[in-house]
């Protein structure tokens, strides 16, 4: 029995092409002379939308006047003759539509390239009879994540302390090529501890268009550090890569599958952190006689410091561990103190809402830090502040008067410092107005803060910087390289 198709409706929705997200167009396709002959005008170019996966992508209604199938097939091919066809479905009724994903998939399961268009015939069989064909031009987007192949899975790397930038991981994964697209793949490499589930993270890099990227053993290390591993320890980490493209059509997110493997650390040295900015009196000079902040004297990794900012506009600051040079340096970035041998990229920027007094608190491990107001309005003000002690001479003709009077800064009055200073096997305190009526002592050497009336600060023969902070006694010798 021969059976009649009319075909009145066929209609298309591509998300990146057209202005609605529900809308749909109708083509009519009706040839009252022939019953498999399409009378219409083909869709050229189609666009997916990965941001839309479960609207409609294709939808089809058409009659059969005469004698209605029972199911009818819905099907694509790659070529006009339909030598090989691909499902698209089945109706029972007249109509039939798949969604974005499923024909997206189907459309990367026929070979097509993400992001490249793809030629398509489509047409509906009915037995051993089939409509003409339509043709169009359709864009996929990117399905598959891209693959971890290094590191290997469970590998073990020894971070080596004597060569810090050396390359310790080689990361390099797979994905599809954007030669001849119009997209850029955007690669966040992240980094967890193995077990935690990436509820907390860090973003090691973000790379363009690439498929490796070299971490080094300070990085690394820092990294792991900063993760919550201990100094010259094995910890289980993770690592995966979230691969962005965005488009026209939206925002396509893909996220690799993590790969577990071993670091050890080693132990870092003692880090200084000095001031560089506009809030500061240094400006953006990495070599201007930068404050150094007090390194807290049992934790390597803590920081304080109480002092004048400038703030609002476009006043700002971050630290630098050498004076001279612009890394490495520390800033914060998704609100998290970090530095960017850790980030991969310079950080954002600390800053104050109005000029006054702060403490400034950073913790270069963990990442966390503060800012809160301090009020210095009752704070003493002293016309010299010195120091005194064996440390000077060597013996005990360093407790002489007169005291070695330090600068006094002209940006903060409370800050004071001498440069260039040699000092012996000693000791030595901090005194006002050359007078043992207000003086200040502490137990640690290198850096502290004082106490009034306390202990001799001990001290090691070397040439330092001698920095002095009033308002909290905070004392840090800088030793010049």
């Amino acid at each position: 029995m021969n059976t009649l198709l009319k075909y009145s409706i066929f209609s298309l929705f591509a998300l990146a092409t057209l202005t609605g997200c529900d809308n749909t167009e109708d083509l009519i396709l009706e040839d009252p002379q022939s019953s498999f002959d399409v009378n219409s005008t083909n869709f050229s170019n189609l666009v997916l939308n990965a941001s839309f996966p479960e609207n409609a992508a294709l939808t089809i209604s058409w009659k059969d006047e005469l004698d209605a199938a029972s199911t009818y097939e819905v099907v694509m091919a790659t070529d006009e003759e339909f030598t090989n066809e691909i499902a698209l479905g089945t109706s029972d009724d007249t109509n039939f539509t798949i969604t974005v994903a499923a024909l997206n998939q189907l459309l990367l399961n026929a070979g097509a390239e993400p992001y490249k268009m793809f030629p398509i015939y489509v047409r509906i069989n009915n037995g051993a009879q089939a409509t003409s064909a339509l043709s169009y031009n359709v864009m996929p987007y990117a399905v598959d994540a891209p693959v971890i192949v290094n590191p290997a899975a469970d590998s073990s790397i020894v971070l080596d302390n004597e060569n810090p930038d050396a390359a310790a991981l080689e990361m390099m994964w797979t994905d599809f090529s954007t030669e001849g697209t119009t997209v850029s793949v955007v690669y966040s490499l992240q980094l967890a501890v193995a077990g935690n589930e990436f509820e907390t993270f860090q973003t090691v890099a973000q790379v363009t268009d690439l498929n490796e990227y070299t971490i080094t053993n300070s990085q690394l290390n820092a990294l792991a550090l900063t993760l919550g591993a201990e100094e010259e320890v094995s910890i289980a980490l993770e690592t995966r890569i979230l691969a962005t493209i965005t488009s026209d059509t939206g925002v396509d997110e893909r996220l690799s599958t993590p790969v577990a493997f071993n670091v050890t650390t080693y132990s870092t040295a003692v880090t200084n952190l000095f001031l560089v900015g506009s809030a500061t009196a240094a400006e953006w000079n990495n070599n201007n006689n930068n404050a150094p902040i007090i390194r807290d004297p049992n934790n390597k990794n803590v920081y304080s410091y109480t002092a004048k900012f400038l703030g609002g506009g476009d006043f700002a600051f971050k630290l630098l561990e050498k004076r001279g040079q612009w890394q490495p340096q520390w800033g914060v970035t998704n609100n998290v103190f970090v530095s960017n041998e850790i980030l991969g990229q310079e950080p954002g920027v600390l800053s104050v809402a109005t000029t006054g007094y702060y403490k400034l608190d950073v913790n270069t491990k963990t990442g966390a830090y503060s800012i809160t107001p301090y009020d210095a309005s009752a704070a003493p003000s002293y016309t010299t502040i010195g120091y005194i002690g064996s440390s000077r001479t060597g013996n005990g003709d360093g407790w002489n008067e007169p005291d070695a009077n330090l600068t006094q800064s002209t940006f903060d009055p409370h800050i004071w410092y001498a440069n260039n200073v040699t000092l012996f096997d000693g000791e030595l305190k901090f005194r006002a107005n050359d007078s043992w009526g207000v003086n200040w002592g502490g137990s640690t050497e290198i850096s502290g803060f004082g106490v009034r009336d306390s202990s001799n600060i001990p001290v090691s023969a070397g040439t330092y910087d001698i920095w002095f902070n009033d308002l909290t006694a905070g004392y840090i010798l800088i030793p010049n390289e």
